[in-house]
């Protein structure tokens, strides 16, 4: 279906100069903008209004939350937050962070399995991603449930820490709880286990939290709290053991990351956010 979507938009594409040069155009312009996005990000980016500014050389494009964008004629460059992106078959590329491609591979070559929680491919190795995880995210929780489908296609999946609250609160000092959560992660034996175990953990307390907002029975709210005080018996367990989560949080802000899940290939390559494990395997090319 997205491949659908995508061919249609880079059809209508193709005829953008056509509209932006014709001020009785401007829905049929913002139309072929919008689907040109919803096909590279989802449906939940919408257009509010779209102008042709230096002389049809460039559309600046208003976002539904007010947020612009600037985008070439042809569609198929944008420029968003000062960064400029390409918008291909194969989804969108930030082009400036790939400037940095080199430097994150080397990186990435440069660290130890042992700083990691590995969860290795089955048989042949065939790809590897390099994933900066965080806990209490919900997309970092929905990829971990695809580990098994990726490590069963070939990819070997290396988890950075990446707390996104930091390493500790500007106001108490105190360590956050994304940081000890991941901190007791990488103290463990087992850190394969204590990952599965916390991300779980975390997801099942979200679901509830959520239906207990919407009305859910007592028994939910019993099944709640024993499952937060099972987290916070493991915060508590989270002891200094030189764990490297400050360094890899740092790592993660000097190889462009401000989000997670965020997934850096071996040639260095970043991909914010979640992706299905088979649209993953298909961009590597493992698919």
């Amino acid at each position: 279906m997205k491949k659908t979507l995508l061919a249609a938009a880079l059809g209508l594409a193709l005829m953008a100069p056509a509209y932006a040069a014709d001020t009785d155009s401007t829905v049929a312009l913002e139309q072929q903008v919008e689907n040109k996005l919803v096909a590279a990000f989802g449906p939940r980016l919408q257009v509010r209004e779209v102008a042709a500014l230096a002389d049809g050389q460039i559309l600046e494009v208003v976002l539904v939350d007010g947020s612009i964008m600037h985008m070439t004629p042809d569609l198929n460059h944008f420029i968003y937050r000062d960064e400029l992106y390409q918008l291909g078959e194969d989804g969108p590329a930030n082009v400036t962070q790939n400037r940095n491609n080199p430097k994150r591979a080397a990186a990435m070559a440069a660290l130890a399995d042992d700083k990691t929680v590995l969860f290795s491919a089955k048989g042949e190795q065939k790809a590897l991603i390099n994933v900066f995880t965080d806990i209490d995210c919900g997309y970092c929780q929905k990829l971990h449930q695809e580990i098994p489908r990726l490590n069963e296609l070939g990819i070997t999946v290396r988890y950075l820490a990446y707390p996104r609250s930091g390493i500790k609160n500007p106001q108490t000092g105190e360590l956050t709880d994304s940081y000890l959560k991941a901190n007791y992660v990488w103290c463990q034996a087992d850190r394969k286990a204590a990952m599965s175990t916390m991300k779980n953990t975390q997801r099942e307390i979200s679901m509830l939290g959520q239906r207990l907002r919407q009305g859910g029975a007592v028994m939910l709210e019993d099944q709640y709290r024993a499952l937060t005080a099972q987290m916070q018996e493991m915060m508590d367990k989270s002891k200094d053991c030189g764990a490297p989560i400050a360094e890899e949080y740092s790592l993660g802000s000097e190889m462009g990351v401000t989000g997670t899940p965020a997934i850096v290939l071996e040639d260095g390559r970043l991909f914010p956010g979640y992706l299905p494990a088979d649209e993953l395997a298909r961009r590597i090319g493992v698919l």
